[in-house]
């Protein structure tokens, strides 16, 4: 029995991309989980009944405006479904869309995206859950409410 493995340089070069290009991926992906948990964690939580309809939740339809292109898009905030949760580049859609929860119409968004930084403006909530089962409660007129004072923070997930 011999213990030495025969490789060919091709298949060794072939294989140490494939190793580069993965570990570069893992990074990113582990990166974006870091944000994800942080943005979560500095959150101030509210019951879903009392949030205004100016900002983002999961399963929001947003129109944006990319900084750099001047075009508008819509997209929906929402998780990747179970079975592609194994999916590197659903990861990372995922960490962009997580990235507009809490902002607030007007509010300018900035992610990484395929290893430059993106920015787009939140235009219009077209669609967001709540909105629709909301309570009204009444509030002092000028007094910000806990998500208005949250979304005033600094947005910038570098």
């Amino acid at each position: 029995m011999r213990s030495l493995h025969l490789i060919n340089r091709e298949d060794r070069d072939r294989v140490r991309r494939f190793i580069l290009l993965n570990e570069a991926r893992l990074a990113r992906e582990e990166e974006a989980l870091a944000l994800m948990s942080a943005r979560l964690e500095r959150g101030c939580l509210m019951e879903a009944g009392e949030f205004p309809d100016n900002v983002v939740t999961l399963h929001s339809q947003v129109r944006m405006r990319d900084a750099d292109s001047g075009r508008t898009y819509v997209t929906t905030v929402s998780l990747p479904r179970d079975g592609e949760v194994g999916s590197g580049a659903s990861l990372l859609r995922a960490y962009a869309k997580i990235a507009l929860l809490g902002a607030c119409v007007g509010d300018d968004i900035v992610w990484r995206s395929a290893g430059r930084l993106r920015r787009a403006r939140i235009e219009q909530i077209l669609f967001q859950p709540e909105s629709s089962t909301r309570r009204e409660t009444p509030r002092l007129r000028g007094t910000p409410s806990v998500v208005q004072l949250a979304s005033r923070m600094e947005l910038r997930l570098e």
